[in-house]
């Protein structure tokens, strides 16, 4: 029994990447965090005061397609410019959790207090700093921007709004993100991806605004990708069974899916393979083949999954599971 609990709790040290100043000698503290921050989140300038006696550490892991980092650090100020905008090719959203202290923010123009317990959206496609003149620790989720907008119609317009967290949506929001540990997201009752799309509907909620109207034409292409989300493990669904659910004909279906660049088919794909890497990518999971897996995810053969997999991901269902599993603690030294 002792050695299947070692093997558990290797598994679980594998899934999460840890990055701490402990590890290096005080005077190289800040240059180490610059670097570990900029190679393993994004790029930042990061200033703090001289003889601060500067530390941080940020553990990292993944929810199905967030990326979950949970740090925290001593007094700092923390600058996206534009330079380091040129010098990255990231343009993901960012959802802020302060799980204690405080900051001050500035983005697109605006000057906002950020106090413990608050969520606020950032764009790291856009400049913006924050002060921190004391320790604090946070959450940051990092989130696709095609992922997101999935569920938020326009999150261009949460960006830097305080989300504050005393009653309502937001405060569901925060309790959501609080409970979250980087060493227990394999214990969840829920797959990685499912809790990640909860996150991402509390955000929605905590607009408190209605939904921007739309034209018909979009409000029934989201309705098209909903519907796909909802029954793609069904094998056999036809553009034909979603076009009568939704009250259109299947020439009109096929016709806003042209609209948007792509298929019926690309996008039931799509969201097929979405949910077998989570499934691939869950340990509780580990016990169901590969077949299986394609089965749930509606592919009606194991062949036809592994090889629309590996085109969309690079490599085989199998062979990215067993990556997964190599992956040691990476605490750099």
């Amino acid at each position: 029994m002792g050695t299947v609990d070692s093997a558990e709790a290797a598994g679980r040290a594998r899934a999460i990447r840890c990055w701490s100043t402990e590890d290096v000698e005080p005077h190289n503290a800040l240059s180490y965090w610059r670097e570990s921050i900029c190679d393993s989140m994004l790029e930042l300038e990061i200033e703090a005061a001289a003889g601060s006696g500067f530390s941080a550490r940020l553990e990292q892991c993944q929810l199905g397609p967030v990326t979950l980092n949970f740090l925290g650090a001593t007094s700092q100020q923390v600058t996206r410019s534009r330079g380091a905008i040129a010098r990255s090719d990231k343009t993901e959203f960012h959802l802020l959790y302060l799980a204690a202290g405080e900051f001050q923010l500035d983005c697109l123009g605006r000057s906002t207090q950020v106090y413990s317990g608050d969520s606020v959206l950032i764009d790291s496609s856009e400049p913006h700093s924050a002060r921190c003149p004391q320790p604090t620790r946070c959450v940051i989720l990092q989130l696709p921007r095609d992922w997101l907008r999935a569920w938020v119609l326009d999150p261009q317009s949460l960006v830097g709004r305080v989300l504050r967290a005393q009653n309502g949506w937001p405060a569901a929001l925060a309790a959501v993100i609080s409970a979250l540990r980087p060493g227990e997201l394999d214990t969840l009752a829920l797959p990685g991806g499912v809790v990640a799309e909860q996150i991402a509907a509390l955000l929605t909620l905590s607009a408190g605004w209605p939904r921007p109207p739309v034209s018909r034409r979009d409000d029934l292409y989201r309705r098209l990708l909903r519907v796909l989300q909802d029954r793609y493990h069904e094998a056999g669904l036809s553009p034909t069974e979603v076009a009568t659910e939704l009250g259109i004909s299947p020439r009109y279906l096929h016709y806003l899916f042209a609209s948007n660049a792509t298929t019926f088919g690309r996008q039931l794909t799509r969201a097929r393979l979405g949910r077998a890497r989570d499934l691939l990518s869950e340990r509780r999971f580990s016990g169901m083949s590969i077949g299986e897996i394609a089965s749930c995810c509606g592919f009606a053969e194991a062949s036809h999954f592994a090889r629309c997999f590996r085109e969309c991901y690079g490599s085989a269902p199998a062979a990215y599971r067993a990556g997964l599993g190599r992956q040691g603690t990476n605490i750099a030294h």
